[in-house]
């Protein structure tokens, strides 16, 4: 969403950068700290529990979606109308798939369940 909003306002390339991280780390959090809190964990609780976790996968998926995308120039698009906007963010969206499963799957295969 925040490559989105920066490219749809023509924003400089950090700060559409810095709005996507920001947003991914809201997001990232909200879709795993809800569900805790509907099962009976307090906010505090649940954070403690997932914040390694969740730094470490969202930081892995946004660094490398990030250098994608502004490596094949979608940030720098004129337009959501472009389509080197849509190639990129579709490369870019598969390369940070791909760069946090294998952090996902070490932080599970060194018993770190409790931070993801």
């Amino acid at each position: 969403m925040g490559l989105a909003i920066g490219v749809g306002q023509a924003w400089p390339v950090r700060q559409t950068i810095a709005l996507a991280v920001a947003l991914a780390f809201l997001c990232g959090f909200s879709l795993t700290l809800a569900p805790m809190v509907r099962r009976g964990f307090g906010l505090a609780g649940a954070l403690r529990t997932v914040w390694l976790g969740e730094v470490i996968s969202i930081g892995a998926m946004e660094i490398v979606m990030n250098i994608v995308d502004y490596a094949m120039g979608g940030m720098r698009g004129v337009s959501l109308a472009s389509p080197l906007y849509w190639e990129s963010f579709t490369l870019a969206t598969v390369a940070g798939f791909l760069a946090a499963w294998p952090v996902n799957a070490w932080m599970l295969g060194r018993n770190m369940q409790r931070c993801h």
